[in-house]
Order: structure tokens, then sequence, then C-alpha cells
């Protein structure tokens, strides 16, 4: 959390705007990041507090929503669209002005293009390329971010102790001449307050983290510790990394470099390699927060597409790719727009007005929400109510007022896009509360009755709602050890999106579909269709297993051929290693009812017996013979492999299935397994579980086979918990089914 906040408030703006600020306030660029970490604190506790109580994406606008009444949470939402979407043109810029330094560096000529060109035609470049990565629903990872971040870091750290060394090393106690005088000649608070609110879009990162507030484990506590550390970080950096420039250079010399002020000053102090550094940061910088941007830049407009503040195709979600495909589109056009038409100091000013604007409304709708909350409800509370949202408040409205004065084109920009969305605001009907599903994604604590756990329990984890045999056969197997049947559909969310952009009515629909399909399951077994949702598919399922206290996992796998490592696919291979019970996977290529032969390899006693159990219901249903195949590659095996097979005999016998069993001496288990499946219709074994140095899933001849078979397979993989008793007196005695410990 921490790390996607100093990634967001660093981004480029450390690479782009110190000689920027420089080049207006001269040493004082110094004081103009103190005070701007001093005002930031007092809205950043707001949104702690608000963060920490209301754990959802949306920021300021859901905040607004349930605090202040129309047009209020309109307009939060309508500015906070602006202010991330114009934060994106930023960014684009900012990878543009880090492609001419790299440009300028090397002496590559770019088509002969001005440098003003290359910016945008780069800007414009990144831009389209991070809108069709986010449609494809394809976006970096919060891991992948953090470490950009933590390069970014590394490589600014680097910077600043080497040119700190180095003027040390040059000027000795004169290091600090370049600091004095603080102000250049008519310049003087007025300007640092102007570039305050120029330079306000450093600290607004913090705003990035309430939007995952979802995703983190224990939000009271992590929100607001992500918060303040990630101002404190910034703030520090910020302030080093100018120290850096001006022990080296004089304000002027700084304010002449501008955008590449860092490059040029890593160039003088850092040789051969210091300016191709500091550009790959900026390059990394620009990636990293225009993928995450782009994205958060479209929830909000979905999210208000989605409760009817604005109109409907705003919230429709693509049915194949499940991202908001419209929003994208629309947001993507106006980063363009900016990026195109707009310099780099106008795109930075107006995001900076449009995130000053929204944290006033938030700090207002703080005042409003705190008399409603119960002690209970509120996360992180800001001391001394109501001084941060009040002093918050106060910041943000005169540094905006004073930002007119360095910059009235960004408020022209402004009131231009208030006006429109005040006129949008008479016509929007916001629903109450925009029926959510977040809460489907949090599996129920409370424990199940007692008669529920000594019940026999199977977990179905259904992926494709049209797998009807794979359904049947989990049925089967549950009725036949009078038990309950769970069928489990996950629906992904991708990481880019908050959960709730998966509409409630999507989910019914879902939801119908798993009714209909549970319908195949025999009559007599007790069925319980459950829809989850979340980023995590793997996670989502373990989670569900421990609720329901299952004794058996069903998967189905299709057979698909997979390369690398991976012997089923990365999530399937990751819930048969991880689970905490039986679990039987079914290649489902060619099931069908026509079955009438079954091979069970016998193996080690105890995982071919509990693969037996599975495979007697299947055979009784049908009617089907079962083949015991004892394939004997070593001479020392005989007595055991044909003592293994006469009890697996005996199984079959006592619930009056034909069988017959088949002793076959061969090198190699695969070939033998291979040369029976000509003549079979299901194959059936048992694996045990595999250490943790061992890379397969089931034993590396098993893998092997069930990854080469053309027919349907049953893999049941044991726990190595011991031994498994049959629940609550069920009948069938004589033979203890996969399943719970005792």
């Amino acid at each position: 959390m921490t790390m996607i906040g100093v990634g967001a408030m660093i981004g480029t703006s450390i690479f782009v705007l110190i000689g920027v600020t420089t080049r207006e306030v001269g040493a004082a660029v110094m004081l103009v990041f103190v005070l701007n970490a001093l005002a930031t604190v007092f809205t950043a506790g707001t949104y702690a507090e608000l963060g920490s109580t209301f754990p959802e994406a949306g920021g300021g606008y859901l905040w607004a929503k349930k605090g202040l009444r129309h047009p209020a949470a309109f307009m939060s939402g309508w500015m906070s669209w602006f202010g991330h979407t114009v934060a994106c043109s930023y960014y684009g810029l900012g990878l543009g002005y880090a492609v001419v330094a790299f440009a300028g560096y090397f002496g590559i000529d770019l088509f002969g293009m001005s440098d003003e060109i290359v910016v945008k035609v780069f800007a414009a470049g990144a831009i389209i390329f991070f809108l069709g990565v986010n449609y494809a629903g394809v976006g970096a990872t919060g891991k992948a971010g953090s470490t950009i971040t933590l390069i970014q870091i590394l490589i600014l750290t680097f910077f600043i102790a080497f040119a700190v060394l180095y003027a040390l090393d040059a000027k000795g106690v004169e290091v600090v001449d370049n600091f004095t005088p603080i102000f250049p000649e008519d310049k003087g608070l007025t300007d640092v307050f102007m570039v305050m609110g120029f330079t306000i879009i450093t600290f607004e990162g913090y705003e990035i983290i309430v939007q995952c507030g979802e995703e983190v484990k224990n939000p009271k506590k992590n929100v607001p510790r992500a918060i303040f550390l990630s101002v404190l970080v910034a703030a520090i950096l910020y302030l080093s990394v100018a120290f850096a420039c001006l022990a080296n250079f004089t304000p002027e010399w700084i304010g002449n470099e501008g955008e590449n002020a860092v490059t040029s000053v890593s160039q003088h102090v850092i040789p051969y390699f210091g300016a191709p550094l500091v550009i790959l940061g900026g390059v990394l910088s620009a990636m990293a927060a225009l993928n995450a941007t782009v994205f958060s830049s479209s929830r909000v407009s979905f999210a208000m597409g989605r409760d009817k503040s604005l109109p409907k195709l705003f919230g429709s979600i693509h049915r194949k790719r499940r991202v908001p495909h419209n929003a994208i589109m629309i947001t993507g056009l106006i980063m363009l727009f900016m990026a195109i038409f707009f310099p780099l100091e106008v795109v930075v000013a107006s995001t900076s007005i449009m995130f000053l604007l929204l944290f006033t409304l938030a700090n207002a709708a703080s005042i409003k929400l705190r008399r409603r909350l119960t002690k209970i409800d509120i996360g992180f509370k800001t001391p001394l109510f109501p001084l941060f949202p009040v002093a918050g408040m106060i910041f943000s409205i005169v540094i905006a007022g004073y930002l007119y004065l360095f910059m009235p084109v960004a408020w022209y920009i402004t009131a231009v896009w208030v006006a429109v969305g005040l006129a949008l605001s008479a016509f929007a009907k916001p629903s109450e509360e925009y029926r959510s599903i977040v809460e489907r994604r949090r599996v129920p604590q409370k424990p199940l009755p007692r008669e529920k756990i000594e019940k026999y329990r199977v977990f179905l984890a259904l992926g494709d709602l049209g797998d009807l045999r794979l359904v049947e056969t989990a049925g089967i197997i549950a009725r036949y050890f009078k038990g309950d049947l769970t069928v489990n559909n996950v629906v992904e969310v991708p990481r880019a999106m908050p959960l709730e952009a998966i509409s409630k009515d999507y989910v019914d629909e879902i939801a119908q579909g798993l009714k209909k399909a549970v319908k195949v399951a025999p009559s007599t077994v007790d069925v319980r269709p459950v829809v989850s949702v979340s980023y995590y598919v793997p996670g989502a399922i373990l989670d569900q297993i421990k609720h329901e206290a299952a004794n058996l996992l069903v998967l189905g796998w299709k057979g698909t051929k997979r390369r690398g490592r991976t012997i089923l696919g990365r999530n399937l291979d990751e819930v048969v290693r991880r689970a905490p019970c039986d679990v039987a996977i079914i290649k489902t290529k060619r099931l069908s009812k026509n079955i009438e032969r079954i091979l069970v390899v016998s193996g080690r006693y105890f995982e071919t017996r509990k693969a037996l159990l599975l495979a007697l219901p299947i055979a009784k249903e049908y009617g089907a013979s079962i083949e015991i195949l004892a394939v004997i590659t070593d001479d020392r095996q005989v007595a055991l492999a044909k003592g293994n097979a006469e009890r697996l005999s005996k199984m079959c016998s006592r619930v009056n299935v034909a069988h017959e069993v088949h002793y076959l001496r061969s090198k190699s288990l695969v070939a033998a397994v291979q040369q029976e499946l000509k003549k079979t219709d299901l194959l059936v074994m048992g694996a045990g579980a595999q250490t943790a140095i061992e890379r397969t899933l089931f034993g590396a001849s098993y893998d092997r086979i069930i990854r080469t078979a053309d027919v349907p397979v049953l893999v049941l993989k044991t726990t190595n918990v011991g031994k498994t008793g049959l629940p609550g007196g069920i009948a069938f005695p004589q033979f203890m089914p996969p399943g719970r410990t005792t």
C-alpha cells in the first residue's frame, strides 16, 4: 500500500517539476515542498479516516455521496474523473520529455522533429498504448508497480548520494552558497503560494491508496499507515533531490534546464551512466504511473454511469473482456486532447486545481459523516476534530485561489469543466445506493452447525457452467456417501477494477445459470450453488472450502496443453497444492455417460483405495466394469503389488461391481497405462501429497499420464494429514470415503 502511494507521488514529477519550480521561485523550491507536505497532512488525515472507515473504491466521490447532498456528490465524481484523466495526460508528457532527454544525450535525430513535437507524439503514443493494455484487461499488478517504485527509489537514492558527495568534494562548506538568497529578485511568498498550487500534484498520490482499500487486509490499520508513510517518504525524496541539485548548481542554471534539470545535473555529477540512469527512472516512472492511472481515471466515470449519474454507456462492461470499455474510450479521448493541445504547465495546473476542489469536498463530507458514525464504524480518527478537515478545506481553497495568479488558463479550463458538470447534474438521477456485490467476496465466518460438519461434503469448483457431466459426476459421488454438494463459480475481477465494478445483475445472471447447471445432479442430493466474486480465483476457492468444511474438492480440467512448469494451469495447480482436503481432478475431455470400462491403476494402497472409492459409485451408476491394473516394474514388488490388487478386488466384490485384476510387467508405468487406455472409457488413479521440493503435482509418472491420456481421467490427490474417517455414521462402513481427518 505504501509503495502504491509513493509511486504515485514521485511518478514523473520528481524528474520534471523540480526544474520548472526552481525556474519560478529559485532556491525557495525547498520551502515549496516543505509547505506542500505540511498542508497535505491535514487532507491526508481526512483521507486516512474516511479510507479506513469506508474501504471501498470511489474515494471522494463515495464519501460526498454518503455525506453531502446532490449535486455535491455528482460534482465530486465529475472533478475526480477529470483530475485523474488530466493526470494521465501529464504522465504521458513526462514520458515524452524523458524521450527527448534520451535522444539529446545520445545525439539521436528523431526524423527532424522539434523537441515539442517529439514530446507530443510520444505522449499520445504512450497514452494510446496503455489504453489498449487496459482495454485488453492485462494491466500491471500491484506487485509489478511496487517493484518499479522500488527501482525508482533506488535510482533516486543513488543520484542523491552521488550528487551530495560530488558537491562536498568540489565545494566543501560552500555547498550551501546556492541556497541564498532564498528568493530571486521580484519574487516572494506570494510566488511560493502560487507555485504550491502548481506542485500540489506531487502529493496527491495518497488518493490512489484509498481507491485500493477494498483489496487491503485490516484497512482500519493499514490504510492510515500507508497514507502517512507515503507522504513522509515522498517529502523526504523531493527535498533530497532538490537539495542535491542546488548543492551543485545555481537556481538560475537549474531553472534554465527546466523539465530536464534532474537529468542534466546527473549528467554532470555522475560520469558516463548518470543521465541514462535517471532517464531510465523517468521512463519507468511514467510507464508505471500511466498504466495505473489510465484505468483508475475511468473508474469514477464508470461508477457514475453505473449509478445513473452519467449516461448508461459509461457503466457498461464488455461481456468478454470484463472491462468498462466505453469509460476507457471516452476517458482516453480527453487524455489525448489535453496532452496534445496544452503545454505541460497548463496540464499540471489543471490537475492540481481539480484535486484541490475534490479535497475540499472530501473534507466537507468528513465533517458531516463523523457525526453519523459510531466508534465501531470509524477506523482511524483524526485528532482535535474538526481541525484536520477544516484546515484541509482552508489550505485547499487558498492554494487553488493563488494558482489563478500563476496559471489563469488552467482556471478557465476548470471553470468550463465545472460549468458543464453543473449543467449535467440537473439531469443526473443517481441511485441512493448502487446494488454492490462487494460483500459476496467475503466468506461468512459463522461456523457451520454440528450436523452439517458431520455430514460428508463434496465441493465442486465449476469454472464452465456448461460442464454438466462434471456436475453430474460430483453429484453421484455425494449421493453415494449420503452427503451434500456445493457447486461454486468464481467471477474473476481484473486487478485494475474495483470488485463492485461487477454489477449485481451480472452476478445474478451467473447465479441463475449455476442453478440450472446443478439440476443435472441426482435429485436426492442437497445441492447448494454459490457464486463468489474475487480478484484471486485460487484464494476464493480455498477460502470457501475452509468455510464449507469440505471433505472432497472436485475440479474439472479440459485437458488444455500447458507450457512451462504448470501441469493443469496456474490457478488449478495452486488450488491442488494448497487444498486442505482431498482433491479429485477430473479431465473432462470426452467425458460422457457412455462409461462401460473403468481402469484403476494400482499404486500405493492407501491412495489407490481412496481413488477406487470414487470409481465405485460411477461404475454402479453407469453399469460399468472395473479393471484393476497392477504394473510390476521390479521383481521385488510382485508380492506387494498382488497383495494390494487383491484387497482392491475385495472392495469391488463387497458392493457387487464387476471387475477383473490385470498384472502387467513393464519397465515403464506410463507406457503400460497408455497401452491399456485404448480399451478404457475412464482412467482412475490415486496420488499422495508431494513434498515441498518436488516440482510434480501428482508424481512424475502420473503427471505425464494425465497430460497425455486421450480419455477422461480422474485423479484423487490425498492430503498429507493421515488416514480419514467416515463422518456421521454414513452407510458403507467397510470402507472410508476420502475426506476429513478424524
